[in-house]
């Protein structure tokens, strides 16, 4: 019956969502030190800026664009792209950290930033991440096939399983961090910047490690 095909089609999207969003990487990292150093909303802005590049990343996988989009001439720059701003992200946070251990407990809970740059940031750390493109161009065709052989019929039920993973795991995800941050401390800011920072240098490091293999 149709409605089967329609909790499998939103069941398939609710598995590659989780697939895409729960695992500990650069985005999940800054979603947590945004919410903890200027709140909720910040770190729930910035998951909304990834939500929305897995959600593309999805239709564009389902419609087979892997190939155009594993090219060299497009990965190398996004590479690039990608480390660049992680080593960015990074050395900013291990500021804000010495910054933080000097403020008073007012001054270092106040947000930071706008929330439409933290979309922005999501979106960018999320579109320049080598793994995102790896999960959805690689691993999913790999391991699952086509996510659909009817992209017209079947994909946005297929997103919509997509959306409500992805955004579900940064809801629950920022509400444990923003009940978390009610007895945070100066402390805790130091060492959520210090690190998340030392976490996306991380992250920077092996991408260029892998970047530079290739070239060996």
């Amino acid at each position: 019956m149709r409605w089967k095909v329609i909790l499998w089609l939103v069941a398939k999207g609710l598995g590659l969502g989780i697939g895409a969003a729960a695992p500990i990487g650069p985005v999940n990292v800054e979603i947590a030190r945004r919410t903890l150093r200027a709140g909720a909303m910040a770190g729930f802005a910035l998951g909304c800026g990834a939500v929305s590049v897995d959600v593309t990343y999805a239709i564009l996988s389902t419609f087979s664009l892997g190939r155009l989009l594993n090219r060299p001439a497009i990965l190398w720059p996004v590479s690039v792209g990608g480390i660049l701003l992680l080593t960015y992200l990074g050395v900013l946070c291990l500021r804000g950290a010495a910054r933080d251990w000097r403020a008073d407990p007012l001054a270092a809970a106040k947000p930071v930033g706008s929330h439409h740059g933290a979309y922005l940031t999501g979106v960018a750390m999320t579109l320049l991440n080598p793994m995102t493109l790896a999960f959805w161009f690689l691993a999913v065709p790999g391991t699952v096939g086509n996510i659909t052989t009817h992209p017209r019929h079947d994909l946005p039920l297929i997103c919509v399983g997509v959306f409500l993973a992805t955004i579900g795991w940064v809801i629950g995800f920022v509400s444990l961090l923003s009940w978390a941050g009610k007895w945070r401390r100066n402390w805790w800011l130091a060492a959520a910047d210090a690190a998340g920072g030392a976490l996306l240098l991380a992250f920077a490091a092996a991408e260029l490690w892998r970047f530079t293999r290739s070239f060996l």
